[in-house]
């Protein structure tokens, strides 16, 4: 048997089932989990099926753990939503002689493309974060988040606003302290014949139909005017970012370093938090401008390796990433500044996915449907995936062996 500090590598791993199995052969046990250990995910996948402990053994979270540690190669998650003008690939099953619905696929690739895990879902994707998929269905408007790694759903509220109609996008999070899922919608009404919105949220536990209902939250204090796109909204820690509409009235305005870009919603809390001054050096064009992008096409919110980040698309093709250092001073450095000749800042919107360990960056490309690698050492991109045309894509937290097949 392995010393114990030959043990502690293992991260906590439990090899019980493998020692209670007969007919393993002489190799020790400990022996068997460093040669598991250093196989490629998908082989290991294969190999759940060779006998129980072993199955019990590749499905263990601490081995799941072990393995990704050593082999850190992240996965995507590709949504695609499909209609009657657009009906599902070819190779998916499907009986042609019931009437078409209204269903997306939630796809788990890795950075070659490869799919290793189809899932498919009635209704329509909103958005996605934390290895989770907001669907909603069509024609009631109700909300699931659905893991495409295990098929769990968590069911959302379904009734809709006596007083209006709620949005499409849904942005959600996890509360860490009780591991509860929220979610947060806006509800446009009418107030004596001038439009109003309002914002709403639910506590969603657990798998299954929930009872749990939409409840009202308070109004934004400086009645900011919050960008209720996709693109525009990030989750981090439990913190819905959002950006606001007034940061291109004022941005190229002297004193633009005091005006507040980003709203904040905490879920754990459920209240606002103070508004987050943007970079004082950074400069938004109105519409009009050389590359042809409209103000809400230059700048967007996202999530990379934990770090609130500003996407900023300027002419020549160039895309700076401005990483968030102090909110409360709202401070910000520019981390890359990536100039891309063969880029069409035009026809495309880019979204960094996240930072791998070596620098370089997976960005997907919308307009190609790429994913692309950029390397900031020699400046260039390598195509390295072609998704598709999707309808959101996101970083799976999880591993291949974290998968239920």
């Amino acid at each position: 048997m392995a010393s114990s500090a030959s043990a502690g590598q293992g991260q906590g791993r439990r090899v019980e089932p493998v020692r209670a199995a007969t007919g393993m052969g002489a190799l020790p046990l400990d022996a068997l989990y460093d040669i598991l250990l250093r196989l490629p995910a998908k082989e290991l996948c294969r190999l759940r099926s060779v006998c129980r402990p072993w199955r019990s053994l590749l499905s263990d979270p601490a081995f799941a753990a072990a393995h990704a540690a050593r082999y850190p190669e992240p996965l995507i998650i590709v949504g695609y939503n499909y209609n009657d003008s657009a009906p599902p690939p070819e190779s998916d099953e499907r009986d042609w002689t019931k009437p078409r619905r209204y269903q997306c696929v939630i796809s788990v690739m890795d950075l070659t493309g490869h799919v290793v895990k189809n899932l498919r879902v009635d209704g329509h994707i909103a958005s996605m974060s934390l290895s989770l998929a907001c669907v909603k269905r069509t024609g009631d408007g109700s909300c699931r988040l659905v893991n495409p790694a295990t098929g769990a759903v968590h069911h959302v509220p379904e009734e809709d606003p006596p007083y209006g109609y709620s949005d499409r996008l849904c942005p959600f999070g996890q509360v860490a302290s009780t591991r509860e899922f929220k979610v947060l919608r806006k509800v446009s009404y009418s107030l004596n014949g001038n439009p109003r919105v309002l914002y709403e949220i639910c506590t969603v536990a657990g798998t299954g139909r929930s009872n749990a209902q939409w409840r009202m939250i308070q109004d934004h204090p400086h009645r900011i005017d919050i960008d209720w796109r996709d693109k525009a909204s990030v989750v981090i820690d439990g913190v819905v970012y959002f950006l606001s509409k007034n940061y291109a009235s004022s941005s190229s305005s002297a004193g633009s370093e005091e005006q507040d870009w980003i709203a904040s919603f905490d879920l754990d809390a459920e209240r606002w938090r103070p508004n987050i001054r943007g970079p004082q050096s950074l400069t938004v064009v109105n519409n009009g401008n050389d590359n042809g992008l409209a103000v809400d096409e230059e700048l967007s919110l996202t999530n990379l390796n934990g770090s609130l980040v500003i996407v900023h698309l300027q002419s020549p093709p160039c895309m700076n990433l401005w990483y968030l250092l102090d909110s409360e001073k709202g401070l910000w450095v520019r981390q890359y500044s990536i100039q891309v000749e063969e880029w069409d800042c035009s026809l495309s919107c880019f979204t960094p996915l996240i930072v791998l360990d070596d620098g370089r960056i997976v960005i997907h490309v919308e307009g190609s449907e790429m994913l692309e690698i950029y390397d900031p050492k020699t400046n260039k991109l390598s195509s390295v995936a072609d998704t598709g045309v999707s309808s959101a894509v996101s970083v799976y937290t999880g591993t291949l062996l974290s998968l239920e097949w």
